[in-house]
């Protein structure tokens, strides 16, 4: 794993033909993992439990994602991702709260592959961004918090499908579906409905249940839907069968009355 962690802007550069600038360091560090390592595939690897949720059976380069339900969008976000890192791409993060790197090193990660970037402040944040464009494989980025123009918005997916990029949105940790002005080839809608190996006062805790809801352009239909256990025994991941026996999570008030 490669941190970069409120570095200074006392160095910069500008950056490619966009007029943004970019941190010295960023740029060192990206010169040691360019070019892309998988730019020769049009369509990055997922996991193949994830399959029937994907027209194609992977993520097309260029492709603008969102991944809502709050702590339960990393989760799912890591586990879609972990073949890209297996394969010998890179993903970045930028600014995602809590990252979580020993989660999705158990969902099957490669955490060496993964560059984290924590940006200072708003003008770093678009620059960032417009740095890892065609450096790495897919951007997985925190909902901006502050405000950023439509066109800024639409330059950064202009890139993505140019150089190859996937983007990755992970929604507010709130639950706040507001999103920012991207156009999203798919969007993931991911709620936790159980734990599996408890029950009603007896047994062990073995896993959580995620149920995902894949919705957007890109899927060609109706949304399609399906369960996952993430992750299951020995950090594989898994899909729920239908009569798979499941503990519901608790509602707010029974957790209150427990």
């Amino acid at each position: 794993m490669w941190q970069l962690e409120d570095f200074g802007f006392a160095s910069i550069e500008q950056l490619f033909d966009t007029g943004v600038v970019v941190s010295a360091e960023l740029r060192e560090q990206l010169s040691r993992i360019a070019p892309v390592v998988l730019a020769a595939e049009q369509v990055l690897p997922v996991p193949e439990v994830f399959h029937e949720l994907l027209r194609g059976r992977g993520l097309q380069r260029g492709w603008t994602l969102r991944v809502e339900g709050a702590a339960s969008a990393r989760a799912m976000t890591w586990a879609l991702l972990g073949g890209v890192t297996t394969a010998g791409g890179w993903i970045a993060s930028v600014d995602v709260p809590g990252v979580g790197l020993a989660a999705a090193q158990e969902v099957g990660v490669a955490i060496e592959r993964v560059l984290v970037v924590n940006t200072p402040d708003p003008p770093a944040w678009s620059a960032s961004i417009g740095a890892l464009i065609g450096s790495v494989d897919v951007i997985v980025f925190g909902e901006p918090q502050h405000r950023v123009v439509p066109t800024e918005f639409r330059r950064m997916s202009s890139r993505a499908r140019e150089r190859g990029s996937v983007l990755v949105e992970l929604a507010s940790t709130t639950g706040s579906k507001r999103g920012s002005q991207l156009q999203y080839d798919l969007t993931f809608d991911v709620h936790p409905v159980g734990w599996r190996g408890i029950g009603a006062g007896y047994g062990r805790l073995q896993g959580r249940i995620l149920e995902v809801e894949a919705s957007g352009r890109r899927i060609g239909g109706a949304p399609r839907r399906a369960r996952y256990e993430l992750p299951a025994a020995a950090g594989s991941l898994r899909v729920v069968e239908p009569e798979a026996r499941i503990l519901p999570m608790p509602t707010p008030r029974e957790q209150q009355v427990g």
